[in-house]
């Protein structure tokens, strides 16, 4: 089996490209369809690779991406909880000086996605192998002009561990790796029976309903237009500026948006990635920007401005879109990502536990890491029923 890879799109043909798309279509993923990965690869700012492995006729056996990044967490502790002094011991050695802890990091998976897109594999490629070939994948010489980072992330597996049951610390990847638990994906499964957005309203308490009306009303002022590749471009300044405002309060940041990402992805996926603009007195005051794919709606990024946020819903306003679109496509899933998880569990959407592995090629920082992830755990907030058959 050879490893090959790339970090342009235009390397490989058209006809190796519809190859990937076939090999993922038994286990889809919008972040890994070729589309994503070319508009990824696009973007200078990105070091970005997508790395394929072949047998000796050229037919796929797996697929992956790789993106040398930076994180940076600055809530020191305000999304986990724990109880053991230990754990305060090594977030003060890891946040000393200016109270952020940051980290050059690979990572295989897509940076700017949630959820399980970091890799595929031929059923036939068994979990050894599969480490092996990972191993192999996330030890590729530096691209031009960069390092090969110390830490690795392979990121996001879904867990059906009930709450309560901590998994973080030992990795079931490898012994020598560490398994890492951070907020949850937030997702709305679509019953094949909803044809439209009453339906899906129908199924929700009338709690969940007067909440939905409510949103409307109080965005009743607001004009939403679907905005072209051309207006993309143009708008691609403020887009960027609304974005900004959202990712800066964020405790902990992996990657970010740059503005090249969303012209890309719209050049790619058309109109498979809405733009949506949301006016106010002609005024651009927020957007929301995701991928609608027939096995799942993908939100992406949102903007808005704080201010007409609180008196417009414009967030909540924006869930409801990503909902009817997902209706509308016919889609089975809608993933709203990690972030506010009260007023996403409001709408419908379920928490869905993730997990990630990490490697530290520095000792003392993978062994706080370690001593981090067993000692604590996400903080979850109580969140809503809303469904009228949800269990008491």
């Amino acid at each position: 089996m050879q490893l090959i890879h790339t970090s342009s799109a235009g390397e490989w043909d058209d006809e190796f490209w519809a190859k990937w798309d076939k090999f993922l279509a038994q286990r889809p993923s919008a972040y890994l369809d070729s589309r994503s990965v070319k508009a990824v690869l696009n973007v200078t700012e990105r070091k970005h690779r997508a790395i394929c492995w072949v047998d000796a006729s050229n037919n796929i056996l797996g697929i992956a991406t790789t993106e040398d990044t930076s994180a940076v967490s600055q809530s020191r502790g305000q999304f986990l909880k724990a109880e053991k002094p230990i754990f305060k011991l090594a977030q003060s050695y890891l946040y000393r000086g200016d109270g952020k802890f940051r980290l050059n990091i690979r990572v295989l998976g897509m940076v700017l996605s949630s959820g399980d897109h970091a890799y595929r594999f031929s059923d036939d490629i068994s979990k050894d192998q599969i480490y092996n070939l990972i191993e192999e994948a996330v030890n590729l010489r530096p691209l031009p002009n960069s390092e090969v980072p110390k830490t690795i992330l392979i990121k996001d597996h879904y867990t059906s561990l009930p709450w309560g049951n901590r998994f973080a610390g030992k990795s079931e990847w490898h012994p020598k790796w560490v398994d890492l638990e951070f907020d949850p994906v937030m997702e709305i499964d679509l019953k094949p029976e909803w044809k439209n957005f009453d339906d899906y309203c129908d199924a929700l308490r009338k709690k969940s309903r007067t909440k939905i009306r409510k949103i409307f009303k109080q965005s009743e002022e607001l004009v939403l237009k679907d905005l072209s590749l051309n207006e993309v471009e143009l708008l691609s300044d403020e887009l960027y500026d609304l974005y900004s405002k959202v990712y800066g309060r964020a405790g902990f940041q992996l990657g970010k948006l740059h503005k090249e990402d969303i012209i890309s992805l719209k050049q790619y996926w058309k109109e498979d990635f809405p733009v949506i603009g949301y006016y106010f007195e002609n005024k651009l005051v927020g957007f929301q920007c995701g991928i609608v794919a027939k096995p799942t709606v993908e939100a992406f990024f949102v903007g808005f401005n704080d201010d007409e946020n609180r008196v417009h819903s414009i967030y909540q306003r924006m869930l409801l879109e990503f909902i009817i679109q997902g209706i509308n496509n016919r889609s089975c899933k809608i993933s709203l990502g990690r972030t506010a998880l009260d007023i996403k569990s409001s709408l419908g959407a379920y928490t869905k536990r993730l997990s990630c592995h990490m490697k530290v090629d520095r000792p003392v920082v993978h062994y706080l890491m370690r001593v981090i992830a067993r000692a604590s755990s996400p903080k979850i907030p109580q969140l809503k029923r809303a469904w009228k058959d949800d269990v008491e």
